[in-house]
Formats: structure tokens, C-alpha cells, sequence
């Protein structure tokens, strides 16, 4: 009798803890996708659809497809929140965390600030992925922000909820968007995780979308670049974008990028970071020798071009990530903490030229 009601108490234990856990799916792309310069209607999650545009470089078109500083908007008053999400089969990065790579990352807002919630973590062997992000939450209704991984495409994603809670798009938070333009420090390498990344944290301390368009290793002052920028509407405009070109490529495209980009929005200030000074270059003297002359070579063209045109910014520094050569994972990428750094150095100048144009 006693083993009977034991056994019985069990399966009541059980079932509720079952009954408890109980989720439903939803269809990420059925909430506010934010984030994207140009939807694609063949994924929802793309941030650019490159058809039209003749990118030469195939990482180009390829990274148009990852949700580089995308996110998911939306409220709930589910105690817990899950994903299961599918990723492309591509090789793993050997800088970066495999939460940016491929992981979500969710912010929710508490006290009227966005405040880290959790991670999925991605599985490393499989490209189908399941993850419970937090749990155990209070009561209440909660506004949610799921930032997309930086390194893959993302095929499907859903969001997992109690079975009996609700939730529905919000919509963006943000009354002015500024385009960012740049290399693989755009692109969000090496943050440990995608809500991490530059444009996303200054996104949420300022209330400005710095809407990402970074191009690891392949931003090169290319015409279709600056011909993408020209057919993209925002307040203002903002390039890394000289950690990649040579300096004959400096030299003899900056120019005309900055014209079609400046005559398709003559009254949007366009603000140029000075190329980010490589840890890398500490003791290789050819390599120092190259930045040196790069960054020269920005300098000077940059600060004419600023003179040409009345729009044009060209912001400089030689403490981009600090003077230590510790704000970096592999001496050109920086870590969280090179990233404070760069925001630190690089946010106050853009918000004092932001808001001689109302944007703030």
C-alpha cells in the first residue's frame, strides 16, 4: 500500500513538473524582425538582399545573409523563454566565442533598461539547436529583445513560451536609425556574445538603432558598397572603413565613396572612424611599418574630404582599444573589454556630431 501511494505521488510529482514545463512555439519571424537594411523575402532573418548589387566578393553576398546585430522584439508573460533555431552548415571561426557565432542572446527590459537575461547555447556538433534561455521568472509581463548570432545564417528560429502565456510583436524602440558601415569590428568580432557587439550596445545605452552592416575582412571602399549605402534611408551614416583597404585602395577609392554617398544624402552627416591601431604590430616592424603608413594615409585624405564636404566627419584617435595591447583577442579583434574602450573613445564624439542634427 505504502510503495502504491508513493509510486502514485511520484507520477502527481511528475506530471506537474511536466505540466509546468510545458512550452509552445512560436515563429520568430511572425514578431518584429529588427535590424535588417534590406529584407530579403527569401529569408526573414537576412539583413540585406544583395540581388542587384554585383558584390564581387562571394563572403560579401554571403554575409548579407547573417543577422549581424538582428533581433527578435516582442512581450510575454511566460515564466520561461526558449529557442530551437537552425543554422547553415559553415566551418566554426577560430577567434570567437561559438555563443556569437552561432548562439541567441536575450535582453529583457527591467526598470526601464534593457538588462541581460541568458544565452542559448548552440550545440557544437549538430546545426539544429535547442536551448532554454531563463526560466523561473516572476509574474508580469516582460519586453524581450533575442539578438541573432553573427556568424551563420539563421534558416528557422522559434521561441518557446509557457503553454498557457501569451506573446506579440512590440515595436522598435528606436526614433532614429544610423547606418554603420565597417570591417570585422563592426561585424562583432571578438564579442563574447551577439548582444555585445559595438552597434548593439550602443543601440541600447543611447536609444539610437546603429543598424549593423559589417563585412568581415571585405570592406574595401567598394562602388556596390557605397551604392548599397546611397539606396539606404537612415538619419545618419557611420563607416569603419579603413581597416581593410589598402592604401592604393584608400588612396584611389575614398573619394568617389564618399561623393555617391554624400550626393545621395546631402544633408545626413556621414561620420569615418580612423582605422583601429593592430596590437599585432607591437614588435613586427613590417606590419607596424603598413598601419603607420594606412592610418597616414586615411588621415590625410579624410581630413580633406571633411573640408569638401560640409556633412562629412572624420573622427581620429591613437587609443582605440587603450594603450596596454590587452583590449584585443588575437591583436586586431577586440574582446568586451577592447570594446568598452572603443565605445568609450569613439560614442561621445559621435553623439556631440549626432546631435547638431536633432538625433538624439
Amino acid at each position: 500500500m505504502k510503495t502504491s501511494r508513493f509510486i502514485a505521488a511520484m507520477a502527481a510529482m511528475v506530471m506537474a513538473a511536466s505540466t509546468a514545463m510545458a512550452q509552445k512555439y512560436v515563429d520568430a519571424s511572425t514578431l518584429n524582425v529588427q535590424g535588417r537594411t534590406k529584407p530579403s523575402q527569401e529569408n526573414p532573418y537576412f539583413r540585406v538582399d544583395s540581388e542587384g548589387y554585383d558584390f564581387a566578393e562571394e563572403h560579401i553576398v554571403r554575409y548579407c545573409r547573417y543577422p549581424v546585430g538582428v533581433n527578435i522584439m516582442f512581450k510575454t508573460d511566460s515564466h520561461a523563454i526558449s529557442a530551437k533555431w537552425t543554422t547553415a552548415k559553415r566551418a566554426w571561426g577560430n577567434n570567437m566565442t561559438p555563443i556569437v557565432q552561432r548562439g541567441l542572446d536575450l535582453y529583457i527590459k527591467k526598470d526601464g533598461v534593457w538588462t541581460f537575461a541568458g544565452v542559448a547555447r548552440p550545440s557544437m556538433t549538430k546545426d539544429v539547436h535547442k536551448y532554454t534561455i531563463v526560466k523561473n521568472m516572476a509574474d508580469g509581463e516582460k519586453e524581450c529583445m533575442l539578438y541573432l548570432p553573427i556568424w551563420n545564417e539563421v534558416e528557422s528560429l522559434e521561441i518557446g513560451i509557457d503553454d498557457d502565456a501569451a506573446i506579440e510583436a512590440i515595436p522598435s524602440p528606436y526614433k532614429y536609425k544610423v547606418l554603420t558601415l565597417g570591417s570585422s569590428i563592426t561585424h562583432g568580432a571578438s564579442a563574447s556574445r551577439p548582444g555585445m557587439i559595438f552597434t548593439a550596445r550602443m543601440s541600447r545605452s543611447t536609444g539610437i538603432d546603429f543598424v549593423n552592416l559589417g563585412f568581415s575582412g571585405n570592406c574595401k571602399l567598394q562602388p556596390q558598397l557605397a551604392r548599397l549605402i546611397a539606396d539606404s534611408e537612415a538619419d545618419a551614416y557611420l563607416f569603419d572603413a579603413f581597416s581593410n583597404p589598402s592604401v592604393k585602395e584608400i588612396e584611389t577609392r575614398v573619394a568617389d565613396f564618399v561623393r555617391t554617398v554624400a550626393e545621395a544624402h546631402p544633408d545626413k552627416p556621414m561620420i569615418f572612424l580612423q582605422r583601429t591601431i593592430r596590437d599585432d604590430a607591437t614588435f613586427d616592424t613590417k606590419w607596424a611599418k603598413v598601419n603607420d603608413e594606412r592610418r597616414a594615409t586615411v588621415r590625410r585624405m579624410m581630413t580633406e574630404l571633411a573640408k569638401k564636404y560640409d556633412n562629412v566627419y572624420f573622427l581620429d584617435s591613437d587609443t582605440i582599444t587603450g594603450t596596454d595591447h590587452e583590449g584585443t583577442v588575437d591583436g586586431a579583434h577586440p574582446t568586451d573589454m577592447g570594446f568598452d574602450r572603443f565605445i568609450d573613445t569613439w560614442l561621445p564624439k559621435i553623439e556631440k556630431i549626432l546631435k547638431k542634427y536633432g538625433i538624439k
